[in-house]
């Protein structure tokens, strides 16, 4: 099991955004899992996480707009997709849904195709390191998804960044493509706020 959950400070990505402070993810024996740096200066700036080897195993690239995520791991890329901010999440690629936020405090990651919960974060109190998120997986594989995957919500959700709005569960998929392509303006937090039916 020491391989399949990982940790990190629940206020890692907050003080990196503040202080321009990288942190450090740890394995369940408390060995390092990944090193993640970045310049922190704005919600485009790229942000690499480097495993105990010391080689960059995941990278976390925002698009012009800084709409939706890429996150590269290793030779893979997924995109994240921000529905609703704090609310709904999907990860292109991994067939992730998450409907919740990391901030609540106990979040998953469902399998759209399978209805499998393949990661759960809850929080838990470490000693000498204060309150974590623990994350874990079933599959030791999606470990790494996961942590490019939560981390680029944190931060999404740290600069409280753009929406997309959420799918059309009857809609074609040309219409869904020219949608996602062409007619998605991005919906601002504080837009969201003042009006929540913007996104559904």
């Amino acid at each position: 099991m020491a391989f399949k959950k990982f940790y990190f400070p629940v206020d890692a990505v907050q003080q990196a955004v503040e202080n321009k402070q990288d942190f450090d993810m740890w394995y369940d024996d408390g060995e390092l899992f990944m090193h993640v740096t970045s310049d922190w200066e704005s919600e485009k700036s790229q942000v690499k996480m480097f495993s105990h080897t010391g080689g960059e195993s995941i990278r976390i690239k925002p698009d012009n707009k800084a709409l939706h995520y890429d996150v590269r791991v290793e030779r893979y890329t997924y995109m994240l997709k921000t529905h609703t901010i704090f609310e709904h999440y999907f990860i292109e690629g991994m067939l992730w849904q998450m409907h919740g936020s990391p901030s609540n405090g106990h979040c998953n990651f469902e399998n759209e195709n399978t209805g499998k919960k393949d990661m759960l974060l809850t929080t838990v109190k470490l000693p000498d390191k204060g309150k974590c998120y623990e994350v874990k997986v079933k599959d030791v594989s999606k470990l790494r998804p996961a942590a490019g995957a939560i981390i680029a919500i944190l931060i999404k959700e740290q600069w409280k960044g753009l929406s997309c709005g959420e799918p059309y569960p009857d809609g074609t998929k040309w219409y869904k493509r020219l949608k996602r392509y062409f007619l998605e303006p991005g919906y601002s937090y504080e837009d969201i706020q003042s009006n929540p039916e913007l996104t559904k």
